[in-house]
């Protein structure tokens, strides 16, 4: 296995994943909506990151793209995030990325077989031209810009539709859809000999998730900026107590029964921390980067 971290585009994360000893950076190359920035521009530092990679021996494992809405309203590839989303693979073909991490937003209009229909034909297509260029792709189990395509009745009509197409999973995310105890391990059991590449994300919860209704809201001030500052509003009155995302190795998830079933499977790929944490910041964040490391290194027993 190997040990990465998500960071930004940019020359400078490789060398910060030297300095904490990892072997891979990720780099998610999200629209604009979702706080990323154009691929034109993101290019720009491709040179440089390559460089950096060449320097530290740290190579760019994945990139991947949130909160894709590649489909208009009749289920018809949008021209002009089909172009950024060949551009964020050919930005990781490139640095040498062996992975494409995507979605596909749920269109509303159309029934859910439509939706079903569409997504596998567009990513067949997505496969396809990642193929070309050497790059394997797995969809996200994260529900962020209404991807659907992330638990195991979506699993069973698409994946074996689209050939070469596996599952990038992040335990913390079965939380939205498993309650407390999350679904991690059934899914897990299930569905790991799909699983391509992995995230380490810690995860508490009280109650039941409101991820989904948040991402909804999120949706809303996308769709109608003019009430972005009511709706911001609403979800600051909400008390910040019912959900974190610790560092991996001090929250909820039982990654020694997770890694376990990655070891069942003989998953030997890449494992990709993710910090998200909006209370593990600073110098706090740091040290929770750094105890997931050493956390999931003593995890990594066959390497």
């Amino acid at each position: 296995m190997k040990l990465g971290i998500i960071q930004q585009p940019k020359a400078e994360s490789l060398h910060y994943a030297k300095s904490l000893g990892l072997d891979f950076v990720e780099f998610d190359c999200n629209p604009t909506a979702f706080w990323g920035s154009p691929m034109a521009e993101v290019a720009k530092e491709k040179e440089a990151i390559l460089a950096a990679s060449k320097e530290t021996g740290v190579e760019v494992g994945a990139v991947g793209r949130w909160a894709s809405r590649i489909l208009d309203k009749d289920g018809n590839v949008i021209p002009e995030e089909w172009e950024e989303v060949k551009a964020a693979i050919d930005f990781g073909a490139y640095l040498g990325a062996k992975y494409y991490l995507c979605s596909v937003a749920y269109v509303k209009e159309l029934s859910y077989y439509k939706n079903i229909t569409a997504a596998i034909k567009v990513l067949n297509q997505i496969v396809a031209y990642a193929k070309e260029r050497k790059m394997e792709c797995a969809i996200v189990n994260c529900c962020m810009g209404d991807n659907y395509i992330r638990t195991p009745e979506q699993w069973r009509l698409v994946l074996d539709e689209v050939p070469g197409l596996g599952i990038k999973y992040d335990p913390s995310h079965s939380f939205v859809h498993g309650g407390q105890n999350g679904a991690y391990l059934e899914e897990g059991l299930a569905w790991g000999d799909r699983f391509k590449y992995c995230h380490i994300k810690g995860v508490i919860q009280r109650g039941d998730s409101r991820e989904v209704n948040h991402w909804a809201m999120h949706g809303l001030m996308e769709a109608y900026p003019e009430a972005k500052a009511a709706i911001e509003a609403h979800l600051h009155e909400e008390k910040d107590d019912w959900y974190d995302n610790p560092p991996a190795g001090i929250d909820a998830i039982n990654w020694r029964a997770f890694f376990a079933i990655l070891y069942k499977y003989g998953y030997d790929g890449y494992l990709s921390i993710e910090p998200h944490s909006a209370t593990w910041q600073g110098e706090k964040g740091e040290k929770g980067i750094r105890y997931t490391i050493k956390y999931m290194r003593e995890l990594m027993i066959l390497d």
